[in-house]
């Protein structure tokens, strides 16, 4: 008799990434890929591996360095009837492709009433590590205000599967950030899970201290400080918003009603950051409590490796802000970065 298959399968984050868009491809001809890279070399991070050699150039197909032509071109193609994956290497060029996502990907099916969507995931990866002031940004804040566009940042293997999933069955666009750090990391990924709703924030860590509410790669350096401060008895309980646009405000409101203290972090800027709307929203509901931001200090990302960790949140720099936050009165407010 042979073994039952396992559930699940230890995975690369990047392995991941092309297992799921390689089963929306096999399941639906009209799922392509384009982009940079994408093709022979299969992807800048190794997240395409074989998909052309399984699908073929005509879905799988190598794009100009010309993002706003690429994000143009997913646009037109999903308006027709397709299903494309737009994959742009570095988040900081995204913003060359804004005009074709925010003002016509995103608000196609108001414009047409109704008649034509935009199913189109945007894939694009944020985050520093060494590379330079125009290839290292985190601008996923600019992009949750915006009518129509959905904002998914996966901090594991098998939501990075389960979100890409439900981004490539959607009726419009979504934009679908990972990080640099995380193509390395492996986890179990379920191997015929559903996928996962967008408005689902997931708690990584129970605890009873405070909440620190975060996404994507900073949910690492999260568990990172909290495993240093277990010895010292503080208990934080951990949130990875995994959906940014729309917000679970409801997983995160529960958490902080539990723990009576706020802290998000993130690896952006905490002015009009991620961490100042998810903080607004649950002063909303609490009024009196302990809220504070970590985020990275307000000047360009260096190449160089030491000031590129100067300026951004590492666990010994969310340790402090914990420690401070419990020490504060239960009216203040504040944004630490050191």
């Amino acid at each position: 008799m042979s073994a039952e298959p396992a559930a699940s399968e230890r995975l690369f984050f990047r392995e991941a990434i092309a297992r799921a868009l390689g089963e929306a491809m096999a399941r639906d001809d009209r799922v392509i890929l384009l982009g940079q890279d994408v093709g022979a070399y299969g992807g800048s991070y190794r997240e395409f591996v074989g998909l052309q050699a399984r699908f073929g150039p005509a879905r799988v197909r190598d794009m100009p360095v010309a993002e706003a032509a690429m994000v143009g071109v997913g646009v037109g193609a999903a308006a027709a009837g397709l299903r494309p994956l737009v994959s742009i290497t570095y988040m900081d060029f995204l913003m060359l492709g804004l005009d074709p996502l925010v003002n016509y990907g995103a608000k196609l099916r108001f414009k047409t009433g109704g008649q034509l969507r935009a199913p189109l995931v945007v894939k694009t990866t944020a985050g520093a590590k060494g590379q330079g002031v125009a290839h290292s940004q985190s601008i996923e804040a600019w992009l949750m205000g915006v009518p129509g566009l959905r904002v998914v940042a996966p901090s594991t293997p098998a939501d990075a599967d389960g979100l890409l999933a439900a981004a490539l069955q959607a009726d419009g666009p979504v934009v679908f950030i990972d990080h640099k750090r995380l193509f390395p990391m492996a986890g179990d990924v379920p191997r015929a899970a559903p996928p996962l709703p967008f408005d689902r924030a997931a708690i990584r860590k129970p605890g009873r201290d405070l909440s620190i509410v975060t996404h994507s790669y900073m949910v690492r350096v999260a568990e990172a400080a909290a495993a240093m401060q277990a010895g010292e008895g503080i208990a934080a309980e951990i949130v990875d918003q995994r959906s940014l646009a729309p917000l679970d405000i409801a997983t995160v409101a529960a958490s902080v009603a539990r723990t009576g203290a706020l802290l998000t972090v993130e690896e952006g800027q905490t002015t009009c950051g991620v961490g100042a709307e998810v903080a607004w929203r649950v002063r909303e509901r609490f009024g009196d409590v302990r809220v504070a931001r970590l985020g990275a200090l307000p000047v360009p990302v260096s190449s160089n490796p030491v000031l590129e960790a100067a300026c951004l949140p590492d666990a010994h720099a969310v340790a402090v802000a914990v420690r401070r936050l419990l020490d504060a009165k239960p009216t203040n407010d504040a944004e630490w970065r050191r």
